[in-house]
């Protein structure tokens, strides 16, 4: 799990909030503008064929630009940038705020292209890092780590950089990544919050929890939702459910927003209660805050495809994907709601990679029986039938196991190897 304090200084950027760039301010003395260019510009004719007025100079017009931005007229200051911008494409900053403003309206692919293209111009790690953010506003975990990670390099001392990339390594499953990266940080800073918050949970999600324990005991010994949520995370490593419920329960009712708490409410509720219908509408709330959080998506999904929604299902299956590709558990469920929906050929690779990783997974050899049977492979149907006869007979000891159980020995794990080409005696579908 991954989680910040609500309030606190690194919170906004860690999140994956964009923080916007303080809008460039026309200089007073022009360095990148020759009054020979400023003139030619106030006559330029745009293409939708209005034109600079005489009197009115580039200055200006960034200024203006920049008023609509600071006033929350994104729409208007994108107008404006890009006119600045049609005269002078090669100003890096002013095209960084277009980005800023695009990110403020929700259209982060542009605001990408046009951080992109200021970075081409100018290296400026306070852009590389508004990239980073873009990237994992929009689900591109490993994209955002790897700019983070140059922001990073060119300032050691960047915590908002440093946060972001602890972020995105936790979110990618890099554990001990996450661990060597902040434990300088807490050393020189032991009283950070969001950096003990970070590195005390990837020492928990490694299993080691008494020095998670230590890093963040000295902080969270009063009644703060934080502490209780940090306490909901200690019961659950040590599958204590009843007793992460009740501290959940109290961390929520404190800050009902507070960076995972949703999360953990609805695992704790299928475990202790199993109420699926309470864990899905707790998913939901998480991903109010956090669209791309990836165990959300992937267990609202399945539990949704479990349901028989499988078109909402697809949705939700699909950003895990995107979030986090390698890992085992989404690949078996989105396999799983593509052989619901009929889309088998699109299964077929993601199903028979989990096979080969995970040879024990009886659900994995369910869907491949059903999906080889309906691609009409007989031999390769009755093997997966087989399978899932020996299976089964270890299964039969144990209780009924819901949708987090059936992930649980998937998660996190990867498929090293690519999906298996048929064998001797099997037909491609």
């Amino acid at each position: 799990m991954r989680f910040l304090p609500e309030s606190g200084p690194g919170r906004e950027r860690s999140r994956g909030r964009l923080a916007p760039l303080r809008p460039v301010r026309p200089p007073r003395r022009r360095t990148w503008l020759t009054p020979a260019t400023a003139l030619a510009v106030a006559f330029l004719l745009l293409p939708a064929g209005t034109a600079l007025a005489q009197d009115e100079d580039i200055d200006a017009l960034l200024s203006r630009a920049v008023v609509l931005h600071q006033s929350g007229d994104l729409e208007g200051a994108v107008a404006a940038y890009t006119l600045v911008l049609r005269a002078v494409p090669q100003a890096a900053r002013v095209r960084s705020n277009l980005g800023v403003a695009y990110a403020g309206l929700g259209r982060y692919d542009e605001a990408i292209e046009q951080y992109r293209k200021a970075l081409a111009v100018e290296e400026v790690p306070s852009v590389r890092l508004n990239l980073a953010l873009a990237f994992q506003k929009t689900g591109r975990t490993a994209q955002a780590a790897e700019e983070a990670a140059k922001v990073v390099t060119a300032q050691p001392e960047n915590r908002d950089a440093m946060l972001l990339l602890a972020d995105c390594w936790g979110r990618l499953g890099e554990q001990q990544r996450v661990v060597d990266l902040l434990t300088p940080a807490a050393a020189r800073a032991p009283e950070d919050k969001a950096v003990a918050y970070l590195l005390g949970t990837a020492l928990l999600n490694l299993n080691r929890t008494t020095e998670a324990q230590a890093v963040m005991d000295r902080l969270f010994r009063d009644e703060s939702p934080e502490a209780h949520l940090l306490m909901a995370t200690m019961h659950e490593r040590r599958k204590d459910w009843a007793s992460a419920l009740s501290e959940i329960e109290k961390a929520r009712a404190g800050n009902p927003k507070l960076p995972m708490v949703n999360f953990l409410y609805g695992e704790c509720l299928m475990k202790q209660r199993n109420d699926w219908a309470g864990a899905a509408a707790a998913f939901r709330k998480e991903l109010e805050a956090d669209p791309n959080h990836y165990e959300s998506n992937l267990l609202l999904g399945t539990l949704l495809r479990e349901g028989g929604s499988n078109d909402e299902a697809l949705s939700y299956l699909s950003r895990a994907m995107r979030a986090r590709g390698d890992d085992l558990a989404i690949q078996y469920s989105l396999g799983a709601e593509y052989v619901a929906l009929g889309r088998l050929d699109e299964a077929r690779p993601l199903l028979e990679r989990v096979a080969v990783a995970a040879p024990s997974h009886l659900p994995t050899h369910m869907q491949l029986a059903l999906l080889y049977h309906r691609l009409g492979r007989a031999e390769d149907a009755a093997r997966e039938r087989t399978a899932v006869q020996r299976l089964q007979k270890d299964a039969e000891a144990r209780s009924f196991q819901g949708v987090r159980e059936s992930l649980g020995d998937l998660l996190g794990k990867s498929a090293a190897a690519p999906a298996p080409t048929p064998g001797p005696g099997t037909k491609a579908p």
